[in-house]
């Protein structure tokens, strides 16, 4: 038997298998937080349907076997937000060193640079959070252990003798039938990785998203004029929207992480504007590490905008969704106050010749902390979307009134859930059970304040768990 067919029979049939845990919607229901349990029966009844849904993830990012055993504070580092970006508080490959490295060599990195007592602070600040104490909590439930983080994290690690089987079982849990990859993050693990990812999520189906600035970062080191440079981006581009130039396969649609490098996003047509922004980029290479992140963004700003309008326009001929980094931030290494969501609306709107063209844009992380004026972009121009990663699933229980609020402006038909798991497979899996428990307690308050009946809220809940993804990216057959 193929390792994929294995997965497949025994991720198909888990009550077979004892060590994995069986999606029960009974088991979900006793272990309910108190105030679902203080509902009327109508949430029960809702929930009993919505946690059977299939669901589909628009934009997450591959899971690697790295984090396959662990410990508690390196997991805690892989989950945090605040650890995403932890080797840019030292010099350039100094953290990966200390990581790597013999005693001697993380003895005496730790005395320069102080790297152990800063990773330290980092893991317990995130300890002592509310979501660390709600994961462990519920993955000691699904792995059938006690409710310590340090317990959980052993428990997981026994499951490091067949990892993508454990990986497998977290999909399976939560009915994950699509995923809209972002592969721009790879971890430096390339195709192999995505490959074995994909294989080892398997029957979930995975569809590629292509990033800008992953087609920019091949030749933006050239030594080459504008005119050659603006030719090899727009071969590559059609590669990877057509051919086989996203890792081997094409791409469903694109993603670009412009927004928190330059704010206000304007698109540009003007050639002569990019190449000015291309010769002082080329003039000023060798200085850009040491420069002040927002002078190093100045730079390019013209040229990057040129890019992203080249790749938006491509996008559009193909009736393909844009995916734009928005909201959650990933400091230090980008701008927080760069990422309103509003600063999309000339892109949503991407004028030309007097006319507004709309294509499809999808704000992501439901521009949290800015999750109002993400949810009235959204509201306000048809073309664009509504993606719930980021605040799914680290808001957890007050998810309810967030979903509340999005599902007051925005159109039902527009909302599409996503986790932006990263790192670890657990994101995928608290997304979904997080994400169904608290929409279904979202349109149960709508069902019993009278806005839906009870076949309009289990519509809606296909629509934002899955319908609506299939229908912005096109995947007709499904």
């Amino acid at each position: 038997m193929t390792k994929q067919s294995e997965i497949a029979t025994r991720g198909g049939n888990l009550a077979e298998n004892p060590a994995t845990p069986t999606p029960s919607t009974s088991r979900w229901l006793q272990h309910l937080p108190l105030f679902c349990k203080r509902q009327d029966p109508e949430f029960s009844k809702i929930f009993e349907v919505v946690n059977t849904l299939a669901l589909d993830d628009t934009h997450c990012h591959l899971v690697t076997d790295r984090d396959a055993v662990t410990t508690p504070q390196r997991y805690l580092e892989r989950i945090s937000l605040a650890g995403f970006p932890f080797p840019n508080y030292f010099p350039a490959g100094v953290y990966n060193r200390w990581l790597t490295g013999d005693e001697t060599t993380r003895h005496d990195l730790d005395k320069t640079y102080g790297i152990q007592g800063k990773v330290d602070e980092m893991t317990y600040h995130l300890s002592q959070s509310i979501f660390i104490k709600f994961l462990t909590k519920e993955l000691a439930q699904f792995l059938d252990c006690e409710p310590i983080f340090e317990a959980v994290i052993e428990a997981r690690n026994d499951r490091a003798n067949d990892y993508w089987l454990y990986v497998n079982s977290l999909f399976r849990d939560v009915n994950l039938e699509n995923i809209m990859l972002d592969t721009g993050y790879h971890e430096s693990g390339g195709r192999p990785a995505i490959e074995k990812f994909e294989e080892g999520i398997l029957p979930c189906r995975t569809h590629r998203i292509a990033r800008v600035e992953e087609i920019q970062r091949e030749f933006f080191g050239m030594d080459v004029s504008f005119g050659e440079f603006e030719e090899l981006y727009s071969e590559r581009l059609l590669e990877v929207l057509d051919g086989t130039g996203n890792f081997g396969k094409r791409s469903v649609g694109m993603k670009s992480y412009l927004l928190p490098f330059i704010g206000l996003i304007e698109p540009l047509y003007d050639r002569t504007l990019a190449a000015k922004s291309w010769d002082a980029m080329r003039r000023s290479y060798s200085e850009l590490p040491i420069m002040k992140r927002q002078a190093a963004f100045n730079i390019s700003k013209d040229l990057r905008r040129y890019t992203f309008t080249l790749a938006l326009e491509e996008c559009l001929k193909r009736d393909m969704p844009m995916q734009i980094h928005t909201g959650d931030g990933e400091a230090p290494e980008v701008i927080l106050r760069n990422q309103d969501p509003f600063y999309l609306e000339e892109v949503v709107r991407f004028d030309r010749d007097n006319m507004m063209r709309t294509p499809k844009i999808i704000p992501l992380h439901a521009g949290y902390p800015s999750v109002g004026k993400a949810a009235w972009l959204s509201h306000l121009y048809p073309n664009c979307y509504f993606e719930l990663s980021i605040m799914t699933p680290f808001v957890h229980q007050s998810l309810h009134e967030r979903y509340k609020q999005v599902l007051e402006a925005v159109p039902l038909s527009k909302i599409l859930f996503a986790s932006d798991n990263y790192h670890v497979p657990e994101l995928f899996w608290l997304a979904g059970r997080w994400g169904k428990r608290y929409l279904a307690k979202a349109l149960t308050d709508h069902v019993v304040g009278g806005s839906l009946d009870f076949d309009e809220a289990i519509e809606a809940a296909r629509m934002v768990l899955h319908k609506n993804n299939r229908s912005v990216y096109n995947l007709r057959d499904l």
